[in-house]
């Protein structure tokens, strides 16, 4: 039977083509959604270019954006209001339809015999030259007419051909991939296309949820460069994301042997091996992780977490504190630690403190059903606040009623507070919900209150949530 699983309860780990400060250059906009969400696209230059009777079959196609438009995480999000058809915001209004005055006339600055030059739109145009000698002149002065005009020094992706086994047509793609990718590096950028564009792409339409074609894009930047573990890596969680984890294994492990100390592959193996029920080498690779880097979030949580399901409480808790030290706004690290303390009641650890941090997690989540239902057990276990602690477990039902560890609890509560026959009706429920254990749930009727919690914590889910 085939393992699914929910892609957004897992933290895979991979690089974005995002800036990393918010003071770096980033584009505007794609020109490479239009490949995508134009078809055709530029069919007219396409069709030329495939026609054309090349000299030696060979050439560099450029892309140039004249009007470079980069500011601090300029593009809106993938589901902002965004108009895929002509690259721009809809709210933005009007677009010219022009090409700056200064470099208006583009046949100025190409023979015939040279190749072809053409408007794509009122920012960016293709140079498709036979011979690659020309193009620096050409671009030199471009960029002159750009800039006396008042403008941004343009920015540049160059593609030649033949290249792998790309066609004309997809060479003129590789020239915009490339346009992308200059656009990261800011105003009067120049780059040839290669593996790192690819990666780019790939990125994007990862955000965009075109798991299928992005994975594409890293095959081919793998092609390019066999050793660029980030396009593995990246590969390997479109993968996973796609509910192949066997095939996420093995790429993150030919990632690891190319560099084992990349924190994000072993994260991602040891995420892997979890999914596929291997825990011993999901915390192997976990603890690895947190060893080569303690810095990072997503790791310590999820190291801590799944030592907390193992049952592996004195490993858990040092990544458990240093995931809220990390981040001291997200409600699961104080969730874990209340489950924590709820696993270790002693002297030591006294059940106040679970209370402390399930309190905090709700504060944070206040639809974290787990923590209400985990602070109303643990003023069960103190005998405080019962009323409270009711409310509590049947606002955790509310939100998941399909937990059987949630009926149980408030049949618990019910029954210290003489309601028997809610608690009957509670217990009912948790014997009633699928994954219940009905001889659990009638022995935790009758035990001391003390016992209950050593009961109740076979009912926990395994899998990382």
């Amino acid at each position: 039977m085939e393992r699914a699983f929910l892609s957004k309860e897992i933290n895979f780990l991979k690089f974005d083509s995002e800036p990393e400060e918010q003071t770096d250059p980033m584009p505007d906009e794609y020109l490479s959604d239009r490949i995508r969400s134009q078809k055709p696209w530029m069919e007219d230059f396409t069709d030329r270019l495939e026609k054309s009777d090349i000299p030696g079959n060979t050439f560099v196609c450029t892309v140039v954006n004249l009007l470079v438009k980069t500011a601090p995480c300029a593009l809106p999000p993938a589901d902002s209001d965004l108009n895929l058809e002509h690259g721009v915001n809809k709210k933005a209004g009007q677009i010219p339809d022009e090409l700056p005055d200064q470099i208006s006339d583009l046949t100025s600055y190409l023979m015939p015999d040279q190749g072809v030059i053409q408007k794509i739109d009122h920012r960016y145009i293709v140079i498709t030259l036979w011979n690659q000698d020309h193009l620096d002149p050409i671009l030199s002065r471009i960029r002159e007419a750009c800039c006396s005009g008042g403008e941004s020094d343009p920015i540049v992706g160059t593609a030649v051909f033949p290249f792998m086994d790309f066609s004309r047509k997809e060479t003129f793609y590789n020239a915009v991939r490339a346009v992308d990718h200059a656009a990261f590096l800011g105003p009067g950028s120049k780059v040839a296309f290669g593996d790192i564009s690819l990666n780019i792409s790939g990125d994007r339409l990862y955000q965009l949820g075109f798991m299928d074609e992005a994975a594409q894009e890293y095959r081919r930047g793998i092609t390019i460069n066999p050793e660029n573990t980030n396009l593995m890596n990246s590969l390997g969680v479109c993968h996973a994301m796609n509910n192949d984890p066997e095939q996420a294994k093995k790429t993150f492990e030919t990632a690891l042997l190319k560099d084992p100390t990349e924190v994000m592959v072993v994260y991602n193996l040891g995420i892997v091996c979890n999914i596929l029920e291997q825990d011993d080498q999901a915390l192997f690779y976990l603890e690895k992780a947190s060893q080569i880097d303690s810095s990072i979030f997503e790791i310590e949580l999820t190291t801590g977490n799944l030592y907390l399901k193992e049952g592996r409480l004195d490993a858990a808790l040092p990544h458990l504190t240093r995931a809220k030290e990390l981040n001291t706004c997200a409600g699961l690290p104080y969730r874990l630690l209340g489950e924590y303390y709820l696993e270790t009641e002693t002297i030591a650890s006294p059940i106040d403190k679970s209370i402390g941090e399930f309190k905090q997690a709700i504060k944070l989540n206040p639809m974290d059903a787990v923590s209400l239902s985990g602070l109303a057990h643990a003023f069960y276990l103190t005998n405080k606040n019962l009323q409270i602690a009711i409310t509590l477990a049947e606002e955790s039902i509310r939100i998941d009623p399909d937990t059987p560890l949630f009926h149980s609890r408030l049949g618990n509560l019910y029954l210290e507070t003489g309601q028997k026959e809610l608690a009957q009706m509670a217990f009912a429920m948790a014997e009633k919900t699928p994954g219940a254990n009905p001889s659990l749930f009638q022995k935790t009727q009758t035990l001391p209150r003390e016992e209950t919690l050593n009961m109740t914590r076979k009912t926990k889910k395994k899998k990382i949530a």
